[in-house]
């Protein structure tokens, strides 16, 4: 996740001792285009209105007994020291965050309805805005929210839409708000089978999205890259899924999930990848919020999918063996 953000303090707090996240300026790397009018609205009297990037896969608001057990944690990531930080609520997952008008803004899937939420932190604690519309309805069966922040201000979200039907979910598609809580379709930008949980940033015009396919064993990410409204070519691949991708001090950030924990990459063109770390901790989804050192991500409570606990003689979760 990407954000043209303010330099201004976004502090949470809480009850437990949690090393306080800064601000910093963050980079002016992802200039954006101005939105441009989408192509899946109506576009005459007698053809239906498209909700979407799919017309298939939407269903009404219901709960999810699956994420009832899912936790977002806010903790903050420096380097490759993990601190992790509290709970922020019970009953949601594949969050994202952005520091956007000087405050932390959180979306993720939430239990109650399987519909995408939008919330801020006040005081430590996370305010749930309720459900985001998209074309002016509210539905299940887009995931995975990833958030940017566009030069022009507005905020464009990247979702695995037709996430309600049987088989292969999908296009990921590109939505965009002035608001955060009300959405228009604005494009697809993939339109692959098997591909989940994209992230996106803009560097000099051009965009890089970043999928994961995740299996059994031996998940993967790949990178494309592409010019807002195109195609997206191949770039890259690497180890683990859910990825999240960013840009900072002129060089391509990654990280992903797998087994072994949460794997850190780094990138000077977006093509080749070198493994810098791997961190072990009982969580994944990770997004960084850029411009903080704030990171956001879901821990599966009982679910038998945590990351396993570091072997004996390795330093515990979040942190790095003494020099």
């Amino acid at each position: 996740m990407s954000v043209r953000s303010s330099s201004q303090n976004a502090t949470p707090v809480s009850n437990t001792p949690t090393p306080v996240p800064t601000s910093e300026p963050s980079p002016t790397h992802d200039p954006a285009p101005t939105p441009t009018k989408t192509e899946t609205l109506q576009n005459t009297p007698n053809t239906p209105k498209q909700v979407g990037c799919t017309d298939t896969g939407h269903e009404d608001p219901r709960r999810a007994e699956m994420l009832e057990n899912h936790e977002l944690w806010l903790g903050s990531l420096v380097g490759s020291s993990l601190d992790q930080g509290y709970k922020l609520l019970t009953g949601g997952s594949v969050p994202d965050g952005l520091l956007y008008k000087d405050s932390v803004h959180i979306w993720w899937v939430s239990a109650t309805d399987h519909t995408i939420h939008h919330g801020v932190i006040e005081e430590g604690n996370l305010v749930d805005l309720g459900s985001i519309s998209v074309d002016g309805e509210i539905f299940s069966g887009m995931v995975d929210p990833d958030l940017v922040e566009l030069e022009d201000g507005t905020l464009g979200l990247t979702v695995l839409d037709g996430f309600d039907r049987p088989g292969s979910p999908g296009p990921i598609c590109h939505l965009r708000s002035t608001d955060g809580q009300e959405f228009f379709t604005h494009s697809t930008m993939l339109d692959l089978e098997e591909r989940f949980d994209p992230s996106v940033v803009v560097v000099q015009d051009r965009w890089w999205l970043a999928v994961g396919i995740p299996a059994d064993e031996d998940s993967v990410t790949e990178i494309y890259s592409g010019q807002e409204g195109g195609d997206f070519q191949l770039e890259g691949q690497v180890n683990g899924a859910v990825p999240d991708i960013s840009f900072l001090d002129g060089k391509f950030q990654l990280l992903t999930c797998s087994p072994e924990g949460m794997m850190q990459y780094s990138s000077s063109d977006g093509k080749g990848w070198v493994l810098k770390d791997t961190i072990r901790f009982p969580g994944c989804d990770p997004s960084t919020v850029t411009g903080t050192d704030f990171f956001v991500y879901k821990k599966e409570v009982g679910g038998g999918r945590e990351m396993p606990p570091p072997p004996p003689g390795e330093p515990p979760p979040g942190e790095t063996p003494p020099s």
